[in-house]
């Protein structure tokens, strides 16, 4: 080998402290004979004192602490130590300190038909709020039942079960949770169970079977469900809740005619094959009791809205269903509304203040005329057209007052629509759809203007008109 070539080679990576790359650029010799010139003479690479150097100590009694340190943790402590290097030259330093999280292995559960089915909550969020979904699969068919509420309390818990049950037609023998408040109360020092949730269980049947902490494979198929549900929904553009649960069962469907990765089948196809209890004759009511405080003006608070009730007493016990709550006052029924799910709203029937406004005549129908209007925009369309066409909107408020004691709110408020549609703003034209009786001949006489009933008079004594005898 020529030795002025050998020189200048090692002249260049000791003195110059050039790279093999850079040396081959400037002798226009190729790599491999570099290579073989410095490893024969034992050319020392130049040595580089790291940044990290100073932080090593440092460094290593952290992960004696902390073994499962991250590279962005240390990186994140070490600058408040001063450290002005990079993020990726803590990655590569750490690499030898960092400990490889072992892969648990499991062994792979197989089901009985029939046998159980795997329940648990999910949360999306949208444009219109945060979303709660009740997904559902059976351990054996892969059958997946999912719909979403817009809350994940227990009345709510309970409906999507109800559905699950009537759609596949039956009950799993067993069901199994994760530590769900709805389930389970506590573990310690012994497993508690939610006692509305055991007497659903009792009624259909079935043994509840909450997870081991920690186990998350006991539950791996809803686990996996929810990840697909959240996959497609990312994708997906939603509207309101209607269309979420429209979107997300043709999905489902879909899903439940398609073959499954595991069983090669269709889980529409196994599920003839699952063994389930019978469903009972009559179904599980979904809701849940409150205790609340009826305020001084005639409401009740409930999920942060106010809902009328009539006179009663100073508490009542509200039930809490998925689409409606109803009030009851020592056991007795006193009020229904739909359930709102909105924020800080007022829900008011204005029968609920009738005995009010009996003994308050004076206020009687200015208030009967504001609680109207409030009920809803149908009705402030229906008044407005009244005023425009000269009819005074306090007389035909009371009116629709009065058609509320033979029609149901909701009958009412569809009459309304269907008259505001026809442009037929008439109370005899809403009474003829309602089919509310026309008065006997020899019922009281109303006067047209209502408010000649609040002429005050003051009485005369009889001796007055003794001079006429």
């Amino acid at each position: 080998m020529d030795e002025s070539v050998e020189s200048r080679v090692k002249h260049l990576r000791e003195v110059e402290k050039l790279s093999i790359r850079q040396i081959c650029k400037a002798l226009h010799i190729g790599k491999d004979r570099i290579s073989r010139i410095i490893n024969q003479h034992k050319i020392v690479k130049p040595v580089r004192h790291s940044i990290l150097a100073p932080y090593e100590r440092l460094i290593e009694q952290l992960y004696q602490e902390h073994p499962y340190l991250q590279a962005q943790q240390v990186h994140e402590r070490l600058l408040s130590y001063g450290y002005k290097g990079s993020y990726a030259m803590v990655v590569i330093y750490t690499r030898k300190y960092r400990r490889k999280r072992t892969i648990q292995v499991y062994h792979e559960l197989e089901f009985l038909p029939g046998e159980a089915a795997q329940v648990d909550w999910m949360q999306w969020k949208t444009s219109f709020g945060m979303m709660y979904g009740f997904v559902f699969i059976l351990c054996f068919s892969r059958y997946v039942f999912v719909r979403f509420y817009p809350r994940s309390t227990m009345e709510f818990f309970l409906d999507g079960h109800i559905d699950a049950f009537k759609e596949i037609g039956g009950v799993p023998h067993h069901c199994i949770y994760d530590n769900l408040s709805s389930v389970v109360i506590k573990r310690v020092p012994e497993l508690k169970l939610n006692a509305h949730f055991l007497d659903h269980s009792r009624h259909y049947r079935f043994i509840i079977r909450p997870c081991t902490p920690g186990r998350a494979n006991e539950k791996g198929r809803v686990e996996r469900v929810i990840r697909d549900i959240k996959d497609f929904l990312r994708s997906t553009t939603l509207s309101d809740i209607k269309d979420l649960n429209k979107q997300v069962s043709l999905w489902r469907h879909q899903k439940n005619r398609k073959s499954h990765r595991s069983t090669g089948r269709l889980p529409v196809d196994m599920l003839t094959e699952e063994k389930l209890v019978a469903l009972p004759e009559i179904h599980y009511k979904p809701c849940r009791s409150i205790i609340a405080q009826v305020t001084k003006t005639g409401f009740v608070a409930f999920d942060t809205n106010r809902y009328s009730v009539p006179a009663s007493g100073p508490s009542c016990e509200i039930v809490a269903c998925p689409e409606y709550i109803e009030i009851y006052d020592k056991g007795r029924k006193i009020a229904t509304h739909k359930r709102s799910f909105l924020r800080d709203q007022k829900i008011e029937n204005p029968l609920h203040r009738e005995r009010l406004l009996s003994i308050t005549p004076h206020y009687k129908f200015q208030r009967i005329y504001q609680l109207m209007n409030g009920m809803d925009i149908c009705i402030r369309q229906f008044l407005g057209a009244a005023e425009q066409d000269g009819q005074d909107t306090t007389v035909i408020a009371y009116e629709l007052f009065r058609l509320l004691r033979h029609s149901s709110r909701d009958m009412l408020l569809s009459a309304i629509r269907e008259a505001n549609k026809s442009g037929i703003c008439r109370v005899k034209y809403l009474a003829q759809l309602l089919n509310v009786p026309h008065k006997a001949e020899n019922n009281p006489v109303f006067p047209q203007n209502y408010r000649l009933l609040d002429i005050t008079y003051e009485g005369r004594d009889l001796s007055d008109y003794d001079h006429f005898v």
